[in-house]
């Protein structure tokens, strides 16, 4: 996840903020313990360079959320227009594993404030969500519904989008606990594009599937309709 900028007094805040949210929630922090933590003695220095601990909370996720469109920005530029709906999927399954596992000494504590407003939704989740959330899923929905065809279930393509990006969140929570089994297992920072590559390749395989059943089902369908017209036809 990006850096947020550097400017003293603003900055210390800001990163405080980030730690004091992620171990105490947004409910649980206090603009006391936020203030100490960054060494601001002033206890109005949070109104001062942010208006409220609201307002400073609703900055963070907003760096948190907006950060899919950058790494997508800096991934593929214009050439993502031209691309096939495979390496749209492909682009997009990148940009969400380093939204999510590439960055600098902040990002454990942001994926814990992500992580948290999956689970315990602040108030401004909604917010988040109209923003940043509803257009990535539109984007997805579009991009399987160009491999699995426009007549696709709207509900197929939910359970495929949930497929897909699940696979991509599940190791912010659960890869530590995968250490006692897998000798060497990598830092997720290290191993961020070898999970792209992964949940890629399993996507595709599983939505090749999905593909094959559809069009089964497609044509039992149009076999049936073709037999209750015959026995119409018949009478």
């Amino acid at each position: 996840m990006a850096e947020p900028k550097r400017d003293g007094t603003r900055e210390k805040l800001f990163r405080a903020a980030v730690k004091v949210f992620a171990s105490e929630g947004y409910k649980g922090a206090t603009v006391r313990e936020i203030c100490a933590l960054a060494g601001a003695g002033n206890m109005s220095s949070i109104n001062y360079y942010f208006g409220s601990k609201e307002e400073l909370y609703k900055e963070i996720l907003d760096l948190i959320f907006s950060e899919y469109q950058k790494q997508k920005g800096r991934q593929t530029g214009p050439k993502n227009r031209t691309a096939t709906p495979e390496e749209q999927l492909r682009h997009f399954i990148e940009a969400y594993c380093r939204m999510l596992y590439r960055g600098v000494e902040v990002d454990e504590d942001m994926r814990s404030i992500f992580m948290a407003e999956m689970s315990r939704p602040s108030p401004y989740l909604d917010q988040m969500a109209a923003k940043y959330m509803m257009p990535q899923a539109g984007e997805l929905m579009n991009i399987l519904r160009g491999i699995l065809g426009a007549k696709t279930p709207p509900q197929v393509l939910l359970d495929c989008g949930v497929s897909i990006v699940g696979a991509i969140g599940y190791d912010s929570v659960a890869w530590r606990l995968f250490a006692p089994m897998v000798p060497d297992l990598p830092d997720m920072q290290l191993y961020a594009d070898g999970l792209a590559g992964h949940v890629y390749r399993f996507s595709r395989g599983g939505l090749e599937t999905v593909k094959k059943s559809l069009a089964a089902r497609r044509t039992v369908k149009a076999r049936t309709e073709e037999t209750e017209t015959r026995k119409i036809r018949s009478r």
